[in-house]
């Protein structure tokens, strides 16, 4: 589990200083990804959003986790707080997430996740 965290809090660094390059070695290439408000998203349309500012992130509170690990392959169950802006508007709340990692030819990297409010 040390490892999934470990990941994890990367990823949410990288998102938080909208680190384009560290989301993008985080984040594979087949990113299936169906954000809170059920569109799906790809690997190019998440690293344009945080690049241009169309997500802005101030903070983000982790409020549960939980993983389970596998050789090959993590899946994430995490709650988090997050406050910050999408399209120029408030987009502060709790969100769910089930994240699944694998590892890759270029390391751990993310290859799915929904979101939800929560």
């Amino acid at each position: 589990m040390q490892e999934a965290l470990m990941l994890e809090d990367r990823l949410i660094e990288a998102m938080i200083h909208s680190d384009s390059e560290a989301i993008n070695h985080l984040i594979a290439d087949s990113l299936i990804f169906i954000n809170h408000i059920g569109q799906q998203v790809t690997k190019s349309q998440d690293l344009e959003m945080h690049s241009s500012g169309q997500i802005h992130i101030d903070s983000v509170t982790r409020e549960s986790f939980d993983a389970c690990e596998y050789s090959n392959c993590v899946v994430v169950n995490t709650c988090l707080s997050i406050t910050g802006t999408y399209g120029g508007k408030s987009a502060n709340g709790r969100f769910h997430y089930l994240r699944t990692w694998a590892k890759t030819d270029k390391g751990w990297q993310v290859v799915g996740v929904k979101s939800s409010l929560s």
